[in-house]
């Protein structure tokens, strides 16, 4: 008995895989284009195997749903969108977003007409 049983569930499940439509063509775009990227500029988050299962279960077509060839936001240029993202606040204005920084400076810089509060005998004939 419990050999039909084990039998019917994997010939159930099987049945259940092959009629999952197939995930949106802009999905597999997407995400073949993110394999394309070094490492360091790949979402984090798509290292997580739990967030890549969700992931292709939401983007399935479901009953009712096609999809979409022409959408309207693939039309806007990438830097139309940053522009818009950056005077909105959104994002830093920074030249090269994405990349490391050169070198980190850990020294604060003074100037030369900066004078010590210490030494300043103008301030301390107040005190």
């Amino acid at each position: 008995m419990n050999s039909r049983a084990s039998l019917a569930l994997v010939v159930l499940s099987a049945v259940v895989v092959t009629s999952l439509p197939p995930p949106h063509p802009a999905v597999v775009d997407v995400r073949h284009a993110e394999e394309q990227l070094p490492p360091h500029l790949r979402s984090p988050a798509l290292s997580n195997p739990h967030f890549l299962e969700t992931l292709q279960l939401t983007s399935l077509l479901h009953k009712g749903e096609k999809p979409v060839f022409e959408r309207q936001s693939d039309t806007i240029p990438r830097k139309e969108i940053y522009n818009i993202l950056t005077h909105a606040g959104f994002i830093g204005r920074k030249r090269y977003i994405n990349h490391l920084p050169s070198k980190h400076y850990s020294e604060v810089q003074t100037y030369h007409n900066d004078i010590p509060f210490g030494l300043n005998s103008d301030i301390l004939q107040y005190l």
